[in-house]
């Protein structure tokens, strides 16, 4: 009998676990504001032009363009970000971002990442964040040329193997 009393209990703590309560609404939309999510959204979104820039042409390093390909890629880039603009606004992803933390998170959970960004080190962290996402995205920005020319020189050996490939029909 006590072992069935004992595992009783545990199973009643793992489903009481599995059972916290959701988050409100209300509790993520305040959490998500104090975190200033929509502002670090929008500074990711100003530096995607010299993302685009910067992978564009290392894609292109070995292949020099003339002044129309150079207006065709520049209004290729502009087409990109005008779609993330477009597609990306806060209105449209907010949504997504209460779902994802609601569906994560817990009540408790979120309670205390509020207490944490409404104290002075979260205050801290959040006013230094715009600086850090900008220089995490310039050091990604580094690491990832020599994987951009690596992924370009695979796309040169596909492009000659399909043109091998079709011409020995």
């Amino acid at each position: 009998m006590k072992l069935w009393s004992k595992l009783l209990i545990a199973a009643m703590l793992v489903c009481g676990s599995a059972h916290a309560e959701k988050p409100s609404e209300a509790s993520l939309k305040e959490m998500l504001t104090l975190t200033n999510t929509q502002q670090v959204l929008k500074s990711v979104e100003a530096q995607m032009d010299g993302l685009m820039k910067n992978m564009m042409q290392k894609a292109m390093k070995d292949q020099p363009l003339n002044e129309q390909q150079q207006k065709i890629m520049d209004k290729f880039r502009n087409k990109v970000i005008a779609i993330h603009k477009q597609e990306m606004t806060w209105e449209k992803l907010e949504p997504t971002f209460i779902e994802i933390y609601g569906n994560s998170l817990s009540q408790e959970d979120v309670d205390g990442i509020i207490a944490f960004y409404k104290s002075p080190a979260g205050k801290s962290y959040v006013s230094k964040m715009p600086v850090l996402i900008q220089q995490s995205m310039s050091s990604m920005q580094k690491m990832t040329a020599p994987m951009m020319e690596k992924i370009a020189e695979a796309a040169k050996e596909m492009t000659a193997e399909m043109q091998n490939s079709t011409q020995k029909k």
